[in-house]
């Protein structure tokens, strides 16, 4: 009788231990709906415990697998095959394109099949206000899906908000936190640097295509590195438009003492080409190349992907006056902190030489 009541009691404990287990998990991870303001005032009820989530725009796209890759049913476009800084379960996610911009190529029918527990959209901000029409395009496309506005992806100077309201709703705190962290480190380095160089900052270009003749002026979302690292970007127009044509002619005037592109061509072949070979930047083996693997660290698209790019640049356009800042260590916690991929060494150096030969940033 008395081992028949040991066996009783302990069965009572299992119980309720378990009771007190799936009590707390509920407590943890609750069911049902909550209502959340998204980041253009609106009152969205969206699942407390969300599943998997879809984005609408790549820079999006990208912010959310920085902050919580596991949340994302598919990617806005397929990681390259032969990246090795990528994880096989989300280089094999779908990609079903993007609403956003030029291109415009999202897959209605396969966002709609995978069911997402909501979609997080981003219009775009344009002079300080969210452009409606990027947002109706979305809402009257899925009205059967609960949809967030998270306007701003692009400009780092105003990530954080973003990173907190991210982090709240994907419930990865944490992780928006420690990307917040960096972004925010990266800012004051780039702050430090504009005010140690004021009286003489470098002259840089920023080169795009094959011909390097489409620049982005100051003020621009795609060079917003230059404007942060206290850069003198050379393309003196208006910003009328994010990116604009420029000629050699005009290029030999501005005379940049550095140039920076994300065009591989280009690159390759700058050196070769005439017509730059009397720009001060060419004769001073001055031209980088910016790593895009797997994304692109100073542009396209602009957003959390360029964060890494600051101390690149700081390294690239000043290095006397960033000799202490050791760009592998910061590449190597960047790839595990934002891009969930342990790099080595090897690799680092390798891709550090292939975007300035003619630096040593290693």
């Amino acid at each position: 009788m008395k081992n028949e009541n040991i066996i009783i009691i302990a069965i009572a404990v299992i119980l309720i231990a378990g009771v007190a287990f799936f009590a707390n998990d509920s407590l943890n991870h609750p069911t049902g709906n909550e209502t959340v303001e998204d980041m253009v005032g609106r009152n969205v009820s969206i699942p407390s415990n969300p599943g998997k989530i879809v984005s609408t725009a790549s820079p999006l796209t990208s912010l959310v697998y920085m902050i919580a890759p596991h949340k994302l049913a598919a990617v806005s476009a397929s990681f390259k095959n032969d990246t090795k800084y990528v994880k096989s379960e989300y280089r094999e996610l779908p990609a079903i394109g993007a609403w956003t911009g030029s291109k415009n190529n999202g897959n209605d029918e396969a966002l709609l099949n995978l069911s997402p527990s909501f979609i997080l959209t981003s219009p775009k901000v344009r002079n300080g206000s969210v452009v409606q029409s990027d947002l109706d395009l979305i809402l009257n496309k899925f009205t059967t899906i609960p949809i967030l506005a998270v306007p701003e992806t692009a400009n780092l100077t105003n990530l954080n908000k973003t990173y907190d309201f991210l982090g709240k709703v994907l419930h990865s705190e944490d992780s928006a936190n420690k990307l917040k962290s960096t972004l925010n480190k990266y800012l004051d380095l780039g702050k430090k640097n504009t005010e140690a160089t004021k009286a003489n900052p470098k002259k840089v270009y920023y080169a795009q295509g094959e011909d390097g003749l489409t620049t982005s002026p100051p003020g621009s979302e795609h060079a917003q590195v230059l404007d942060i690292v206290g850069a003198k970007n050379v393309a003196d127009v208006n910003l009328s438009a994010q990116t604009t044509k420029v000629n050699i002619e005009q290029l030999l005037l501005w005379n940049p003492e550095v140039i920076i592109t994300t065009n591989k061509n280009f690159f390759k072949d700058v050196y070769k080409t005439p017509s730059w070979e009397n720009i001060y930047a060419v004769k001073n083996k001055q031209v980088f190349l910016a790593p895009d693997d797997p994304f692109n660290w100073f542009d396209m698209p602009p957003g959390s992907n360029m964060i890494i790019g600051i101390p690149w640049a700081l390294k690239v356009i000043y290095p006397d006056q960033n000799k202490d800042l050791n760009l592998k260590n910061e590449v190597k916690s960047f790839y595990t902190d934002f891009f969930h991929f342990d790099i080595i060494d090897d690799d680092i150096k390798n891709i550090l030489n292939e975007s300035a030969p003619n630096a040593n940033l290693v």
